[in-house]
């Protein structure tokens, strides 16, 4: 791909771009982004698609072990004195299916840590283990590490709600971070017995005026045709997201921009990602 020049030395520009953003954000100057984020930059062909990639990492919120961990000793204390839940009447469940990647495993084992060792019998990794370990309790506690839009969550409470062996379960969801709106449809299916530790904003629409809002629109949307041709239902995150959002070593969610983490071309060629996702 060759870039529209911007100055007289386009390499310039991102690496101008690269050091202003590190100093910045933090996060950025570890060395296991270095190579993603010049490769970002080095795709913008335009002053404006460098000012929308530098909007939306200086607004992602980068989250760490510490951060997950600090959140877990919320989730314990909403489980054992907001919703005073008790371990014989009470399952525990990640929203992780099988062998499938999904962060919320680390947060599920993070909240066991801070729990009785009473709840040992009543916790698992898997949602799946609604069904197969009820052993009569009556509540439900499935945690999340993070909701989007909030329609594969509200498709797992309609799921459980559906099915006569755990349609009686009292539901509650625990959820690390989550967008606003995707929150708000969660908290609607389980009667606002939710509790999130992370509230995010769109990270355009609800945080820019409406005439910075289009130049970003724009300048974002034109990178993606030039980095993927066709990003379709992933165009500014899944189902247009915005989010900006990453907890470091998990996998990154697909409602975050894909210029951050698509590792494919429009000619299928490996393309360098800030972050992954598998």
């Amino acid at each position: 791909m060759q870039p529209i020049i911007l100055s007289s030395d386009p390499e310039f520009d991102a690496l101008d771009t690269a050091f202003s953003l590190m100093i910045k954000v933090r996060w950025l100057s570890q060395e296991s982004y270095r190579a993603g984020t010049l490769t970002l930059l080095r795709e913008c062909t335009t002053i404006q698609q460098l000012d929308a990639v530098q909007h939306v990492l200086e607004k992602l919120k980068y989250c760490t072990s510490r951060d997950l961990q600090e959140a877990a000793i919320d989730a314990a204390d909403a489980i054992l004195n907001g919703w005073q839940l008790l371990p014989q009447e009470t399952l525990v469940v990640g929203l992780a299916e099988g062998s499938k990647t999904c962060g919320s495993t680390a947060y599920v084992r993070a909240i066991e840590v801070n729990l009785p060792r009473s709840w040992a019998d009543s916790i698992w990794t898997t949602f799946d283990s609604a069904y197969r370990h009820r052993n009569s309790k009556k509540n439900l506690v499935i945690i999340d590490d993070f909701v989007g839009t909030g329609e594969k969550l509200s498709k797992k409470i309609k799921r459980v709600r559906e099915n006569p062996k755990t349609k009686d379960y009292l539901i509650h969801v625990i959820v690390f971070a989550g967008l606003n709106k995707g929150l708000t449809l969660v908290a609607n299916e389980v009667d606002n017995l939710i509790q999130a530790h992370i509230f995010l904003d769109k990270s355009i629409e609800d945080i820019q005026p409406h005439a910075k809002r289009e130049d970003l629109y724009k300048a974002i949307s034109e990178l993606e045709k030039n980095i993927f041709q066709n990003p379709g239902k992933y165009s500014l995150g899944y189902l247009q997201s915005e989010a900006s959002f990453y907890l470091e070593g998990a996998n990154m969610p697909n409602n975050n921009f894909p210029v951050l983490w698509w590792d494919k071309y429009a000619d299928e060629t490996d393309r360098p990602t800030l972050f992954r996702r598998r």
